[in-house]
């Protein structure tokens, strides 16, 4: 067993993202598998553009309402939901919310290729 401490990065803005926060669980990796944890939180208003991965995403909704398009198709997703994301489909989203949505990403991506998100 390993205990680990969560990182807070302070807010940011990317050309893909406005307004939204992140808490970094320390990366994990075994023979099989790569994998991040990470809280995601959106202001009000706050948005993530159009974008894809050259990996598995996986998001729980622990707080808020947001609306996500993945691949093509539009839904909205609230408290509880679970969606996957799969390998290199692209994908946006937006909180509906009057309050801050949290949502809690894992990423995955096999153990024999780079680091995906440039986390180390």
């Amino acid at each position: 067993m390993r205990k680990d401490s969560v990182r807070r990065a302070p807010d940011f803005e990317t050309p893909e993202a406005r307004n939204v926060g992140w808490a970094l669980l320390p990366r994990r990796s075994s023979p099989d598998c790569n994998m991040t944890i990470v809280v995601q939180r959106f202001e009000p208003g706050g948005d993530f553009e159009d974008h894809r991965h050259d990996l598995e995403q996986y998001f729980f909704v622990t707080r808020g309402r947001l609306e996500m398009t993945i691949g093509g198709e539009t839904a909205v997703y609230e408290e509880g939901d679970f969606v996957s994301v799969d390998r290199d489909v692209a994908h946006s989203g937006r909180n509906l919310s009057d309050a801050e949505s949290e949502l809690l990403v894992i990423d995955y991506w096999p153990a024999d290729s780079e680091d995906r998100l440039g986390l180390d």
